[in-house]
């Protein structure tokens, strides 16, 4: 960082009283440099003796976690590396952490473009929330971005979006590091009262917390700002908090510039042997850091100190360090800084020759880079334009192949479409002419049902009926004891009743199971009084009322029948329950007795088909019919609707 020194030595006129403890706190400063490393040399360690890329990786990132604590030429080669790593293991998340600290390395870098390409790819990622952290970091990124490329109202509204977050999350550290994002842009716009309160709020919050050493440029922001406003004093004071808490992070890109920032307080208190002490710390810090930049930013403002204090001997042994350093490491860049403070130095001593050898050595050096820049500037412009020139051939032939893509794939569609619409066409028809079919069907079987229904009625019921009569009035003449005519008075009645069922259930276009129950109860009614020692009970549960077609209502009437009549016949029961039960699952009827039970199959001449009927009439209907020993015994049969 370089310090206009000239600027505060002119200032001498100005006197200041020495704030207390001024040198105390640098006093360990030599042991803290020994000892900030060995963590970050630990993981560079395990960088390097990585045995897989996973590993590497995994790594590479643990040493990134703070990305301002290393070198920024360190950073953007481990962010490379992991950017790398990260493609080939094709893990998403190890990509976008990667593509963070890439973005961070070219921020660093000062590639603002670059970070801008990466970070607006990953920001509709990037959501605050407490399980996205790497989205929080983005979001901070993005900000700082902003704010480095002057786009203040962009950075100062993510700014208040994150203090925002922070404040709801309880989050003291994004909180903090917000305050001092906005206090950062109003200080860029000249609000120098609002900026500073931020600083001091942002303070505040983490004064006491282990936050402090994360966000120590809140603090050299802090006395900047006072010094600034000609405030020396609190500047001194914020620049020794920083630099206390950079000692206690162990980070030295955070201590070099502390005390570069120190350095510049004691000199505008004219603390010259203090703040020359300051300097040779900060110099030694990046060296400590071994980055090659800040070690020649800090010597350079070393020499420019010597300078403006009239130690122009020392200025230009410091110089010459530096142009041995940058020709050892190739940071040209820092050339013309340096010539041009070794120049100064010597001009100022008296020795005038060398000043002009070291004048006309910047000059080349001026020309040497601008030569240097102009040709990497025009191979740089051939090379994006030899890219973009292949780039547009390669755009133009894709092209190309995508037009003829799209004519086969659309006449694919067309084809396809055309195939299901005549599908979709015919298979409407075919439902169509289905439906009136069955529905013709149906309009049939119901006009053959009544007409059947009203056959039976007329002609047969008729018949039945005058049998019945016929009988009756032959009784009535004396001949009630003739056997004969006892069986045929028996079976006329049974005919009526049975052309009765049948007719009941043929005039309906539906069968409800109440109805079918109600029927039953006729059919109880009637059978009753022959079996005197016999209690027949209907029990009816029957919350939904299933409706069923006429046949199945039959059937269904006619089974329960034919269990009735085997119970009253066969089981020698006191007691008969007929439960029938509806619910929105389905219904299933029971006939339980509590007779001797089901005997087992003798061989008889009769042709019983009782129970084979009942097993036809459920199968035929779709239900499902048993019959089960009761353990107290007799006989359950049950017939249930199958699902």
């Amino acid at each position: 960082m370089i310090f206009f020194i000239r600027k505060h030595i002119n200032q001498r006129t100005k006197k200041l009283t020495p704030p207390s403890g001024g040198w105390g706190v640098l006093a360990c400063l030599a042991l803290f440099a020994a000892s900030a490393q060995p963590r970050i040399e630990q993981l560079k360690q395990a960088v390097r003796s990585a045995h897989s890329p996973a590993q590497k990786l995994n790594a590479i990132f643990d040493l990134c976690e703070d990305p301002e604590a290393l070198p920024k030429d360190t950073l953007y080669r481990l962010a490379l590396q992991a950017h790398q790593l990260a493609a080939a293991s094709n893990d998403a998340g190890d990509i976008r952490k990667a593509d963070y600290y890439l973005a961070f390395g070219y921020f660093r870098m000062n590639k603002l473009d670059s970070a801008d390409v990466i970070l607006r790819d990953q920001l509709p990622k990037a959501t605050l929330s407490k399980n996205d952290q790497l989205g929080l970091l983005i979001r901070f990124l993005w900000a700082r971005l902003n704010l480095r490329k002057q786009d203040n109202k962009v950075a100062l509204a993510e700014y208040y979006k994150l203090l925002n977050y922070a404040e709801q999350q309880k989050d003291t550290l994004s909180h903090a590091r917000a305050l001092a994002g906005i206090g950062a842009v109003l200080n860029r716009t000249g609000d120098k009262s609002r900026a500073l309160q931020a600083f001091l709020d942002g303070i505040r919050l983490v004064q006491a917390t282990p936050y402090r050493n994360k966000v120590v440029y809140l603090y050299t922001n802090t006395a900047v700002l006072y010094g600034s406003i000609g405030n020396n004093d609190s500047s001194g004071y914020y620049a020794r908090q920083a630099i206390a808490f950079s000692r206690e992070a162990g980070n030295l890109v955070d201590l070099s510039n502390s005390l570069g920032m120190y350095a510049g307080y004691l000199t505008r208190g004219e603390r010259f042997g203090e703040a020359e002490k300051a300097f040779q710390e900060a110099l030694h810090a990046s060296e400590q850091l071994g980055d090659p930049n800040e070690i020649l930013t800090n010597m350079g403002a070393l020499a420019e100190f010597y300078f403006q204090n009239k130690q122009f001997q020392k200025g230009i042994d410091i110089s010459q360090q530096a142009i041995a350093m940058i020709k050892k490491y190739g940071v040209g860049n820092k050339l013309p800084y340096i010539y041009g403070m070794m120049g100064e130095n010597y001009k100022a001593a008296g020795n005038y020759k060398r000043a002009a050898e070291v004048l006309d050595t910047l000059v080349n050096v001026n020309d040497s880079l601008y030569d240097k820049n102009s040709a990497d500037a025009l191979a740089e412009m051939q090379t994006r334009f030899d890219v973009q020139k292949k780039e547009n051939t390669i755009i133009r032939q894709q092209l190309d192949l995508v037009k003829k893509d799209y004519l086969f794939y659309s006449a694919v569609l067309l084809l396809l479409l055309a195939v299901v619409t005549g599908w979709l066409v015919f298979s409407t028809y075919r439902r169509r002419q289905r439906q009136r079919a069955a529905q013709a069907v149906a309009v049939a079987e119901e006009g053959e049902r009544k007409r059947i229904a009203a056959d039976l009625h007329d002609n047969l019921g008729a018949y039945a009926a005058s049998i019945a009569s016929n009988v009756n009035r032959l009784s009535g003449e004396g001949m009630q004891d003739i056997p004969a005519l006892q069986e045929v008075r028996n079976n006329s009645n049974a005919i009526v009743a049975d052309l009765s069922d049948t007719i009941w259930a043929l005039k309906r276009e539906k069968l409800q199971l109440t109805a079918v129950s109600d029927r039953l109860k006729i059919f109880i009614h009637r059978v009753q009084p022959s079996y005197p020692g016999i209690t027949i009970d209907v029990e009816e549960q029957i919350g939904t009322d299933h409706a069923l077609s006429p046949s199945q209502g039959f059937h269904l009437f006619q089974i329960i029948r034919e269990a009735v009549n085997n119970a009253l016949k066969h089981s020698q029961a006191k007691h008969i329950v007929i439960g029938i039960n509806g619910s929105a699952a389905g219904w299933d009827v029971l006939i339980i007795d509590d007779g001797i039970g089901m005997q087992p199959k003798k061989e008889n001449t009769d042709g019983g088909n009782g129970l084979f009927n009942m097993q036809n009439r459920a199968g035929e209907a779709g239900w499902q019919i048993e019959w089960r020993a009761n353990q107290a015994g007799g006989t359950t049969v049950s017939i249930r609707q199958l699902v």
